[in-house]
């Protein structure tokens, strides 16, 4: 095991604070902090994605996101569910739309996959993880000792 031992948080600089707090309540992320400034304004609001993950929204963004792979930066996180039918009825449910849906067959990784966007924009990767899937062979190769696997999949 390297230095660290999961990722932490994820931030993000949202317009309308109150509508990006409503939408990941939504989608299953509950609000479980609020921290305010000085003035009594929000500062930071953090939601729980599971007990060593949170989500943090600090108000005040100026605009939109940058359209996919036209910028250096964050372009996509993605959120796995057990069961991908199941995810994609409880989004609808909850008003949430597909951005891209999902396709008929597998990718090419062998995962489902769909698409969300958080009100700003954000492009959210909703995946159902296979067990044979390239990415778990390699994690289970890469601890088991082996090289980094490299794939040629166009």
């Amino acid at each position: 095991m390297g230095i660290f031992t999961t990722l932490g948080h994820i931030a993000f600089k949202v317009n309308d604070l109150d509508r990006s707090v409503a939408f990941y309540n939504k989608i299953g992320f509950p609000e479980m902090l609020r921290l305010l400034d000085a003035e009594g304004k929000p500062w930071i609001v953090y939601h729980r994605i599971n007990d060593n993950l949170y989500l943090e929204l600090f108000p005040g963004g100026d605009g939109t996101p940058a359209p996919a792979n036209e910028k250096t930066g964050l372009n996509h996180f993605c959120l796995t569910v057990a069961n991908a039918d199941q995810a994609e009825r409880d989004l609808a449910e909850a008003g949430i739309k597909l951005r891209r849906p999902r396709k008929e067959t597998r990718g090419v990784d062998g995962n489902w996959g769909m698409w969300i966007e958080d009100p700003d924009g954000n492009r959210i990767e909703i995946q159902e993880m296979a067990p044979n899937c390239i990415q778990y062979e390699a994690e289970r190769a890469l601890v088991a000792g082996g090289e980094p696997h490299v794939l040629t999949v166009y």
